[in-house]
């Protein structure tokens, strides 16, 4: 591989480097995640916990181009989401992983609004916060999660009709579903909701992390640019002839790197251990 800021043959519009960046981010974030579980079953405690597993391509290709006047609003807080953010995998791998009931202030949360378990109520804080940027005068951008069919067609109308009604900076993201793929999975019936209210809408493989991560690039020009909300489907594309199943979307993205010779098996490994090793090691120098 070509070394610099330039790699022979690159599609400019997303480099290799950006590229490699996102497979470690994501790969850091399931470590982490990992990490916390273990720890969560050693102490044999009945904490929760909140996984964004499945989700890494489209979590990191959505966030990995914000800025620090943006917000995020997620479904529940976690871990692997608070690393994306910017937090260090140490003070996150504590506090994720207590099991006294204390709570500190995780970093890489300081951008993240409160999260509110009724659904509609949490995007309508997603759109106020995305009217007070606005108001403001602030080139701040709103990333809204929500997961597929936990909010009804009805409510994303309203939601959405607001957002694009008043032209605020907001990319509402409709998360994959997890765990064994069902029928419907393959369709994006948000992004209908979202054309009835005027708002433009992307459906995008959910592993697909190179799609994604141009539809967002996308998404925020528009929205920073003043044109109002964009809303995002991630999908599970059924492939012709076999039944729809779920994808890992770091194998997705490594397969995507190997077969354009971006990344060779030997970086691969090295990203692997560099991500267990930053854990064992800000471990030890914690207890130091």
């Amino acid at each position: 591989m070509a070394k610099g800021t330039g790699e022979a043959g690159e599609n400019p519009l997303v480099p290799n480097a950006k590229l490699r960046r996102m497979y470690t981010t994501m790969l850091e974030a399931r470590t982490l995640e990992g990490a916390v579980s273990k720890r969560v079953r050693v102490a044999k405690k009945r904490t929760k916990i909140v996984s964004i597993a499945g989700q890494e391509a489209v979590r990191v290709s959505t966030t990995i181009e914000l800025g620090g006047e943006d917000l995020v609003s997620d479904v529940a807080p976690s871990a692997a989401m608070a690393l994306i953010l910017g937090g260090h995998a140490t003070s996150l791998l504590d506090d994720f992983s207590r099991t006294n009931g204390k709570k500190t202030k995780a970093d890489g949360t300081n951008r993240l609004l409160p999260t509110i378990e009724d659904t509609e109520e949490r995007l309508r804080v997603a759109v106020g916060a995305a009217a007070a940027l606005k108001t403001q005068k602030k080139s701040g951008v709103v990333v809204a999660y929500a997961r597929k069919g936990e909010a009804t067609t009805s409510v994303w109308k309203r939601v959405l009709g607001v957002a694009a009604k008043l032209e605020l900076p907001v990319i509402f993201v409709v998360l994959p579903k997890t765990g064994a793929a069902k029928k419907g999975d393959d369709l994006a019936e948000v992004c209908g909701a979202a054309r009835a209210a005027g708002v433009p809408s992307f459906p995008v493989d959910a592993c697909d992390a190179v799609a994604l991560y141009r539809v967002a690039q996308e998404s925020l020009g528009r929205t920073r640019g003043g044109d109002g909300p964009v809303l995002v489907e991630c999908v599970g594309w059924r492939v012709e002839g076999k039944r729809l199943t779920p994808d890992d979307p770091l194998e997705h993205l490594k397969a995507f790197l190997l077969a354009r010779k971006i990344a060779i098996p030997a970086w691969f490994q090295q990203a692997e251990r560099a991500a267990r090793k930053q854990l064992l090691r800000k471990r030890r120098l914690s207890k130091s």
